[in-house]
């Protein structure tokens, strides 16, 4: 159960994740140094992220990217001068009320430091372990559901549209439907943000866990956690976020000694 939590620079937009449900997946190798230490090496699939539903801030400058990607390559030096103007005349962040589901994929290398101990003479085994990861960002990607005009404040009082001073809608609007756009309700959908993201991160992880043994084969139930050091995003204009997770998993070992 992954969620984005705000790192220190926070904005609306950083702010007001909660948690989702996610997977994750891998592989690990244990090196056992005496009978109740050992090393634990993996490589594991990790999807990370948060949500938030209802009114939320949005960041306006995906917006203005999204309508100067619209133009294509025909972009003529007034319609660069209309997004300018829209820049500078439009607040950091907008609201719209959605569904959104923040998620990232991630590649996670974990090494831990185990201490186990058997439960009498049973095939029951428990054991503790704990150590630093890093993780390498595959893709990331914001998906946002339902329909909502575009409002300059929390409240709904005013649209994107309602704010503009009168010559700057007047300049704006012979390049762009720029009216619709800002001021009619928007249908929202999946936007990939992997570029506007780190591509590693740092941390600890850590699990307790109960194993049975069978001779060679170990099946294992563990819960436990993680949470990285670094802030996410590469711009922190909109504000700053950390990912961790708090997770259960359940595996399957063999013994080659």
């Amino acid at each position: 159960m992954p969620n984005i939590m705000a790192g220190g620079n926070n904005t609306p937009i950083s702010e007001g994740y909660k948690s989702i449900t996610a997977v994750g997946a891998g592989i690990f190798t244990e090196l056992q140094l005496n009978r109740t230490v050992s090393l634990r090496l993996g490589v594991e699939y990790s999807e990370m992220g948060g949500k938030k539903d209802g009114m939320q801030a949005m960041p306006t400058q995906r917006l203005i990217t999204e309508m100067g990607n619209s133009i294509g390559m025909g972009v003529t030096e007034k319609q660069l001068a209309a997004l300018g103007a829209l820049m500078i005349n439009l607040p950091p962040h907008y609201y719209a009320n959605v569904k959104n589901t923040t998620k990232f994929d991630y590649v996670m290398i974990p090494l831990l430091a185990q201490y186990g101990c058997d439960i009498g003479q049973s095939p029951w085994r428990i054991y503790v372990n704990a150590g630093p990861f890093v993780s390498f960002l595959l893709s990331g990607n914001q998906i946002s559901k339902g329909t909502s005009k575009l409002y300059f404040d929390e409240k709904g009082t005013s649209t994107l549209w309602d704010i503009l001073p009168l010559e700057v809608k007047g300049f704006v609007t012979g390049e762009f439907p720029i009216e619709k756009t800002l001021g009619d309700p928007a249908t929202f959908g999946e936007t990939k943000i992997t570029s506007e993201m780190k591509s590693s991160n740092f941390g600890v992880t850590g699990n307790v866990g109960i194993r049975y043994q069978c001779n060679r084969n170990h099946f294992f139930l563990e819960a436990g956690g993680n949470y990285g050091f670094i802030t996410v995003q590469s711009d922190e204009t909109n504000g700053s976020n950390r990912l961790g997770a708090v997770s259960v998993m359940v595996g399957y070992a063999f013994s080659l000694f």
